[in-house]
């Protein structure tokens, strides 16, 4: 192997950088990514730049025309209706999966629930959304399935960005959480198929309650 020099890493620092922005909302969906703009912004050349949009587009961020300036990747309609209904299926197995373990360890999980609620509270959003994350990620771990860990692992992007315009709505956010609790109790209920379907209602739930809140009054994308 061969030392790597210090600008190869550039283009992954960039990358870092650039998705960070998009997850933020900081570039919002549809926006122009101007590679001078970037490269100022970020003490860079363009190539780096160019090289790190070449990652997030594969990555399904950002989206690049022949002859067209790169843009952030909108989320319409579509695009929500299939990240939800993956997630559906997913999140039902995850918590049928955790119910059959004999005595499961539900303390971090309600651990993360109490702090959910306290961010409610404190009105912080970003808070919301890390955890909101964090308890599902818990949730995967749970149920020891790596493949499936491996797989979710690359839709988190996606997946936040989604989080980001359910859990902007403030009527919203106090429900989440006590759909999560009641996950937990399905849970704890050792009963498959209840825990199933409450996790897979909770996430149908959300699909319905940000499709039907774009449609009436076309609320940020985030």
């Amino acid at each position: 192997m061969k030392p790597i020099a210090t600008k190869s890493v550039l283009p992954v620092r960039a990358a870092e950088e650039i998705r960070g922005a998009i997850l933020s909302g900081a570039l919002l969906p549809g926006a122009r990514i101007k590679q001078e703009e970037l490269a100022a912004r970020l003490g860079v050349s363009r190539e780096p730049v160019r090289q790190a949009l070449l990652m997030l587009q594969r990555e399904g961020l950002v989206s690049t025309e022949p002859g067209r300036t790169a843009t952030v990747a909108t989320l319409d309609r579509r695009f929500i209706a299939d990240v939800y209904e993956l997630r559906e299926v997913i999140e039902g197995l995850v918590a049928a999966t955790v119910a059959k373990l004999c005595t499961p360890d539900l303390t971090h999980l309600e651990e993360i629930v109490a702090r959910g609620r306290e961010a409610v509270r404190l009105r912080s959003f970003r808070r919301l959304i890390e955890l909101d994350i964090a308890f599902h990620s818990a949730l995967y771990e749970a149920a020891n399935n790596r493949v499936l860990i491996d797989v979710m692992r690359d839709q988190w992007n996606h997946i936040r960005r989604v989080m980001a315009m359910v859990l902007g709505e403030t009527s919203y956010r106090d429900r989440v959480w006590d759909e999560h609790a009641a996950i937990l109790e399905a849970i704890r209920s050792g009963n498959p198929r209840r825990a199933r379907a409450v996790a897979a209602h909770h996430t149908r739930a959300a699909k319905l309650f940000l499709l039907g809140s774009v449609a009436s009054e076309g609320i940020p994308f985030l």
